[in-house]
């Protein structure tokens, strides 16, 4: 017989569906719950950034470029005779003025050459008196047929050559005089003497004019810098457009290299023939005055050009300004906090901000706190910039 088959009463079954269907609701509870945590991981996580504005400002717009300091003057001090240097009469590393004493070469051979060269002159001029004499007497006597034409063209031949004769002798005693002179050797400018390049005993001169030491002006001095094609046209523009285009409404300030400025300002002194091809940028020589001599040729130092006054600029923090494969530009938020990178053009430079030449418009949201943390496209989160402009970290 087959097996019997037990039944279940029913009301155990209506017993047990309520709690089979609870489980099967808690479990789809569940994994509901688990879903919304992956769309929430899923989103991104909005940045927080500073953003504010472009100002808008009437500003002066300034350049700043590398130049370096030269002297106005530079001399080389040379013996220009042969003969042992005697004396040095000057500290070295001093200031030095025109007409001072420097070196003085050992001058007795010079002295003995010019006696040698009065003492000829003298017996040139005892010949041509005599000879002039004679050539008085053989005239009157020629006149009066006394003597041959042959007698009196010999007289005047010899008058001529003793007159070349004295002035030869002039030339070497002139010759003389200034070869001794050139033992005692000054100072052809007033400046800052350097080291000296020879010793005393020294024989210099021999073969060559001996280098003996050089001196450089020191007031005023140079500072040679170049600047860009678009900077000159701008500054050409706005020296037309005001007070007759005078170089010295446009000063320059010169920063040293511990980043302090110094106290004087300069002005431009002249501008290169022409552009050079190669860079794209006009040498340009600025001049500063420089009475206490803290300046010095050789020094570098950063000159700081105005180049225009601008009306209406717009001026953002030089902080939330980015380098993108040369060319420069900012985040801005955009529609839906998201970021967006905008190329611009810098016009110049004022207080630690930059004058925007194109690029921007006066209601972009422009990033200037955080602009490491982003790229475009990114959410953020906007905030108010710190209260100390340009003190913001990112």
């Amino acid at each position: 017989m087959p097996p019997s088959r037990r039944r279940i009463p029913f009301p155990f079954l209506a017993c047990l569906l309520p709690a089979v269907l609870g489980l099967l609701s808690l479990w789809g509870c569940g994994n509901g719950d688990a879903d919304k945590e992956k769309a929430a991981a899923s989103q991104p996580v909005a940045v927080m950034v500073a953003a504010q504005k472009p100002v808008v400002a009437d500003v002066p717009v300034y350049a700043e470029y590398v130049g370096r300091l030269a002297a106005k003057e530079n001399v080389d001090i040379r013996a220009r005779v042969e003969g042992y240097l005697k004396e040095r009469l000057f500290t070295e590393g001093s200031v030095v003025k025109k007409g001072d004493l420097l070196f003085v070469i050992e001058p007795r051979q010079y002295q003995e050459s010019l006696q040698k060269a009065r003492a000829e002159l003298a017996r040139q001029q005892t010949l041509l008196s005599r000879a002039q004499v004679d050539f008085t007497r053989f005239e009157k006597l020629y006149k009066q047929g006394a003597v041959s034409r042959d007698e009196y063209d010999t007289k005047l031949t010899r008058q001529h050559e003793l007159e070349a004769g004295v002035t030869s002798a002039k030339s070497a005693v002139e010759t003389a005089e200034r070869d001794l002179g050139y033992t005692r050797i000054s100072v052809p400018i007033t400046g800052r003497i350097g080291k000296a390049f020879v010793n005393v005993g020294n024989l210099v001169g021999k073969g060559d004019n001996t280098l003996l030491a050089e001196i450089s002006s020191t007031d005023p001095i140079y500072v040679d810098f170049s600047i860009s094609e678009r900077d000159y046209l701008e500054l050409v523009k706005a020296m037309q457009a005001g007070n007759g285009g005078k170089a010295q409404d446009f000063p320059l300030t010169l920063i040293l290299a511990d980043d302090s400025t110094y106290p004087l300002t300069g002005a431009a002194d002249m501008a290169e023939r022409a552009v050079d091809a190669k860079t794209g940028t006009l040498g340009v020589r600025g001049v500063f005055p420089n009475p206490d001599g803290i300046l010095k040729p050789g020094q570098f130092g950063k000159v700081r050009v105005l180049l225009e006054n601008r009306k209406g600029a717009l001026l953002v923090p030089q902080r939330a300004i980015f380098d993108v494969q040369g060319s420069k530009s900012v985040y801005v938020v955009g529609p839906g906090n998201k970021i967006e990178a905008k190329a611009v053009t810098l016009g110049g430079s004022q207080n630690g901000s930059f004058v925007i030449d194109s690029g921007l418009t006066p209601d972009d949201m422009v990033v200037v706190e955080g602009i490491t943390k982003v790229r475009p496209g990114a959410v953020v989160k906007v905030a108010s910039p710190s209260a100390k402009d340009g003190g913001g970290k990112e």
